[in-house]
């Protein structure tokens, strides 16, 4: 223990001065702020084809499929022309020089319009338009208010056109009064307006939503979404689908079809888990992998030591930082990530700066929180809590025949406040938290040079009293393009949290328990303002104030991320890119428990727990891009290694001398302990995509891994995958038609290793072992060296569907998913000296469907789009080592073949016996009287004992999603989104104690109304009975109805006019109002069925008093410069 004697915090009290950051932030603006914008429209490739169609037919081809804007008169192009032509990954340039050969036209681009004039013609714009009639003015601005660079002016059925400028406006003359004014921009829909002398106009364009031309992320670089074979998912972030979270993760939740989300609790940075297409694992890690930038996070939650919480693994970073998450689901998708992908991957892609005129935006944001419907849980008052009570203690001394005098006797009680009103325990211990928030960033670059700088503070309040956390992020990306064949790049960003947060379940009760718990009479104060003590005659549990008042509790998160790189190209056909990745992280738990504290023991106690996680990765990646004739080919095959290194500290520091003296080294009695791991991976990955005229698509992907967390002859896995994609728009019967379909099918392989420790292989000694008075080693954990990785063989059919140019999208995968090797820790028997060995155990199924549907419709001004979806998973486990019997996992939870994972392992109540008699004998010799809950006798032996438990109910919904309407008219926008789950079972624990009725504990006002009194009374709540034992079993009493719908956002917005804004030098001006979580529909009798204490997968949907996710209304403003 030496090494700690003169322990102190280095860190303790980190305080971090704001203006120095600041300062740092306008340093490095300054540095860039050199870089001067400019404007080029990038060199697009484009596969196509036509058969048999009119010149003009052809050019409306041209036109739809590149976004180019043709100028023409009739009368100059060859009527008799027929056009039949082929092209795949050619220019514009090379695509109209064979559209126009062999005719007497000729064409000259500008920008983003194609002029065709006959090639005797002058290649100017006729001398009739040149005189001058009208001049109009305006600017063209997207959804956000952006402005939108290089868009098309024309006035309509003439050549006369321009595009905007850097800002997005333009001034176009020479126009035909009431001349019909088409805008145009690739990606975007375009518009109309009526030509009128001398007007100014204001411009806004819609993004196309036509699904097939979106670019997605993909494992290691990007791809069309017409060429896409797999399931993947995006969400593009924007302000208009941000609300206040504080983690990236809870922004899908009900956005993306097939993923669901549970949160620990709604204190702040809470813990969650994310699931994609069900559960896949018994034991090991069931979350998603987390690639940001290219970087796999680790991904192991902070458990606060003690606080029986987790904190979420992305809580620390910046929201506003985010560009876009896509969600990819299949093995097609995720088995560029081998090993790890079973659970499938989740890739943040964050914001990066963009050729053009530098752009500042600031965010800024403030609001309250508020528990949600606080009086749901409806409590006994002290008069109704008094009757039961003494109820309870005359039932229990005439069953078992005491009176005064008695041993045993149990002595009613009365009121010792008299007729003083009743505490509401759940005011004494909630608040209406504030939060506020200001984001900042400065984006642009040049054609060489591309940059983003943001900054980020909040500070927010929960709804219990004492929670609280504090988030500075920084963050600076870079590209440079030294030369046409030399690109490098960094990516860095720093994140600070301090979590001050509140005592979770594993200290008894959560502090929710000990506040409603106690009786309605009771008081956190005495008179003279000392604490009345809980655990005595003056409260039954331990006063709540006194544990938030009387303790120094945090949790510090610094985490760093990194990645540098550089990038070597030839002839845009090959490439090869070097990176070095580097995920920091390290957390500090602090707790420190005056000698007021319940847990101070009158001396003070200190917990110290610090962790230092280091994420290094290397990769090489090489890609090659070609075309041969009618076919498109794309390559990639890359190495990486990775290693990750934990360290960690804990200290127990007890019996100060003084409260104002509280380092390890002044304490009377310290234990402490250290801990470090390490684990690796190589790997070898590729994948190739061959297309044929963009219509038939073959993708393959292969990966092999080698994981030190495996003995050596198991230690390299290896996860294929192969899709096909059929462009079905492009055949000759739906050519013509306003329709875009595409067919995907896919398979593949992958893997799980997360979970098992970092030597689950190997057996390990621990210190600490006394034996004949000297101290030893002893085994600590058995090694398995046949253990071998979970493998997912998965299944996915599913149609994409584009239909009324991009007004209705539509998407629908069907999947199954059949995991192997599952991996579980066995018990052993208790000689061995160890309690259980990590083996693989058994097999899992998972099969389901996904339906999203995206409408965007407009009726003048007003605009409406609509995004829908809906899943279903059943899960079923196939096999398991052993007997078809259930297997006990503890608490109420077993694992049984053919039921699902998370099923619950619980007495089933038939009703109340009404009569003495009714009452079997060998229940009746335990005390089972008339009044009691009448259990189902499984076996028929007349004794309830844990052979009577079934497996039954289901933590997982029969089917979940979410519902977004977005309305825009005039400026103003409606944000409405719900989400929504059906058929899950939540296991309300917290009934369990309020149920108690004659305890010493508060109860329900609904059972103590309704309790049992007598013959025919009830056959749903049992009688009082103080000391009662077996009303509260673990049974299906405590299983309730989880479904429900959230209205989880609603938004207000309005983006302010161009021209007002440009008086005062800014871009953009969006003011807006929201709510969140404003109402829920359920039949749940808690806060909120979607919270779950514990989130291991064996234990989803426990309810012990969780705080729920709080009621949430901000204001804000996000302004651009």
């Amino acid at each position: 223990m030496k090494r700690f004697n003169n322990y102190k915090r280095k860190t303790h009290g980190l305080v971090i001065n704001l203006r120095v950051l600041l300062f740092f932030l306008i340093f490095i603006c300054s540095a860039v702020g050199y870089l001067q914008a400019e404007n080029d429209i990038q060199r697009s490739t484009y596969s196509l084809k036509i058969e048999n169609k009119k010149l003009t037919e052809a050019i409306d081809v041209v036109q739809r499929k590149t976004g180019y804007i043709f100028f023409y008169q009739d009368e100059s192009l060859d009527k008799k022309k027929i056009v039949n032509l082929a092209t795949s990954n050619q220019t514009i340039q090379q695509i109209l020089d064979r559209l126009f050969e062999d005719t007497d036209n000729a064409y000259f681009i500008d920008g983003r319009q194609v002029f065709v004039r006959r090639k005797n013609e002058v290649k100017t714009i006729p001398t009739s338009l040149q005189n001058p009639k009208i001049t109009i003015k305006g600017r063209v601005l997207d959804a956000q208010g952006g402005a939108v660079i290089g868009a098309s002016v024309v006035e309509k059925g003439t050549t006369n056109g321009v595009v905007t400028d850097v800002d997005g406006y333009f001034t176009l003359a020479n126009i035909t009064p009431n001349a019909v004014i088409a805008v145009t921009y690739v990606g975007f829909m375009a518009q109309t307006v009526v030509a009128k002398a001398d007007q100014v106009y204001n411009i806004r364009l819609m993004e196309d939503p036509k699904l097939m031309e979106e670019v997605v992320v993909i494992g290691y670089g990007t791809q069309r979404r017409s060429l896409v074979t797999s399931a993947i998912s995006k969400l593009t972030v924007d302000e208009t689908n941000l609300r206040q979270v504080t983690s990236p993760g809870q922004l899908l939740d009900g956005r993306i079809a097939g993923v669901t989300t549970s949160t620990g609790s709604g204190n702040l940075g809470s813990g969650e888990r994310m699931s994609i297409r069900g559960i896949s694992s018994l034991s090991a890690s069931n979350e998603p992998l987390y690639v940001i930038d290219g970087i796999p996070i680790t991904n192991q939650n902070a458990n606060l030591y003690d606080f029986g919480e987790s904190m979420g693994s992305l809580s620390t970073l910046n929201i506003t930082d985010i560009e876009s998450i896509e969600v990819l689901k299949d093995a097609a998708s995720a088995a560029i990530y081998g090993s790890r992908a079973t659970n499938g991957v989740i890739v943040i892609t964050t914001k990066s700066g963009k050729e053009g005129k530098s752009d500042i935006r600031v965010n800024v944001t403030t609001g309250f929180t508020k528990f949600p419907n606080i009086g749901k849980i409806k409590m006994a008052d002290s008069s109704l809590y008094i009757r039961d009570y003494n109820e309870g203690v005359a039932n229990y001394n005439k069953q078992y025949g005491l009176s005064i005098g008695n041993s045993g006797y149990k002595i009613p009680i009365s009121n010792p406040f008299g007729n003083l009103p009743d505490t509401d325990w759940m005011d004494v211990i909630t608040q209406t938290g504030t939060f506020y928030s200001v984001d900042a960033s400065f984006s642009g670059g040049t054609k060489k040079t591309k940059f983003y700088i943001g900054a980020n503070y909040t500070n927010q309040e929960g709804v219990i009293k004492t929670n609280k956390m504090e988030k500075i992020n920084l963050k600076a990306k870079i590209s440079h393009e030294l030369t046409t064949w030399l690109e490098v790049g960094a990516n860095n960003s720093a994140n600070y949290m301090k979590n001050n947060q509140v005592p979770g379940a594993n200290l008894g009760t959560t502090i929710i328990g000990r506040a409603i718990l106690q009786r309605p009479f009771d008081r956190p104060y005495k008179p003279n303002g000392d604490y009345y003590v809980g655990g005595t005659d003056e409260l039954t549990f331990h006063n709540p104030l006194q544990i938030l008042n009387e303790q120094d509790s945090y949790f510090e998160d610094l985490r760093y991320l990194g990645n540098f790189y550089g990038l070597l190209k030839y002839k845009n056909k090959l490439s090869w890119k070097y990176s070095f990745n580097a995920d920091v992280q390290n957390t500090y738990d602090y707790t420190y428990y005056n000698e007021k504290h319940p847990y101070g023991m009158g001396f003070g106690r200190l917990l110290d727990r610090t962790r230092l996680i280091k994420n290094l990765l290397s990769e090489n990646v090489i890609n090659y891009n070609d075309k041969f004739k009618d076919f498109s080919l794309n390559a990639m095959v890359g190495h990486s290694f990775q290693k990750v290194t934990t360290t960690t500290t804990y200290i127990d520091a007890r019996n100060f001398p003084s409260p104002s003296f509280t380092v390890a080294s002044a304490a009377a009695e310290t234990t402490s302990s250290t801990g470090k791991g390490i684990y690796a991976m190589e790997s070898y990955f590729g994948r190739t995509t061959l297309s044929y005229l963009d219509k038939y698509i073959l993708t393959g992907t292969l990966r092999t891994d080698g994981s030190s967390r495996f003995a050596k002859d198991y230690r390299w896995g290896w996860f294929p995958s192969v899709s096909l994609g059929w462009n079905m728009s492009e055949e000759k019967f739906l050519k013509d038609r306003d329709a875009e379909v595409k067919f995907r099918v896919s398979y593949g392989k992958t893997g799980n290793q997360d979970g098992i420790g970092s030597y689950a292989y190997q057996a390990l000694m621990s210190g600490g072992t006394n034996y004949g008075g000297a101290s030893g080693i002893a085994v600590s954990t058995f090694g398995n060296e046949i253990l071998t990785w979970e493998k997912a063989d998965q299944y996915d059919v599913g149609f994409d569907v584009t239909l009324f140019k991009g007004k209705l999208n539509m998407m629908l995968d069907l999947y199954q998913k059949n995991t192997k090797d599952l991996i579980y820790s066995m018990p052993v028997h208790a000689t061995t000296g160890v309690t259980s060995i990590t083996s693989n155990i058994g097999s899992m199924r998972n099969r389901g469907g996904e339906f999203t549907v995206n409408t965007h419709f407009n009726f003048g001004k007003f605009e409406w789009l609509s995004q829908f979806n809906i899943a279903t998973n059943s899960n079923k486990i196939t096999a398991l080592i052993g007997d078809d019997a259930p297997i006990s996992v503890g608490g109420n939870r077993a694992l049984q073949v053919g039921k699902e994972m998370g099923a619950y392992y619980i007495f089933i109540k038939e009703g109340i016996y009404q009569y003495d008699g009714e009452v079997p004998k060998e229940q009746y010799e335990i005390g089972v009287r008339a009044g009691d809950v009448k259990w189902r006798d499984v076996d028929g032996n007349g004794i309830i004992n844990d052979n009577d438990r079934v497996v039954t109910g289901s933590p997982n919904p029969d089917f979940f999603g979410g519902w977004n309407n977005t309305f825009r008219y005039n400026g103003f926008q409606l944000d409405v989104f719900f989400s929504y789950m059906y058929g899950n079972d939540v296991y309300a624990q917290w009934q369990v104690d309020v149920a108690k009725l004659g305890h010493r504990n508060a109860v329900l006002k609904e059972h103590a109304e309704n309790r049992w009194t007598g013959p025919g009374s009830t056959n749903k709540y049992p009688r009082s009975l103080n000391g009662d034992a077996n009303n509260t079993r673990n049974s299906d009493r405590w299983l309730e109805d989880g479904s429900f719908i959230r209205l989880r956002t609603l938004t207000l917005s309005y983006n302010f006019p161009a021209k007002m804004l440009s008086k005062v030098y800014m871009k953009s001006l969006r003011v807006f109002c929201q709510g969140d979580n404003l109402f829920l529909i359920t039949k749940y009798p808690g806060w909120d069925p979607q919270v779950s204490n514990n989130l291991d997968p064996r234990f989803l949907n426990v309810d012990t008093f969780a705080v729920p996710q709080p009621r949430t209304f901000t204001i804000g403003a996000n302004i651009s410069f």
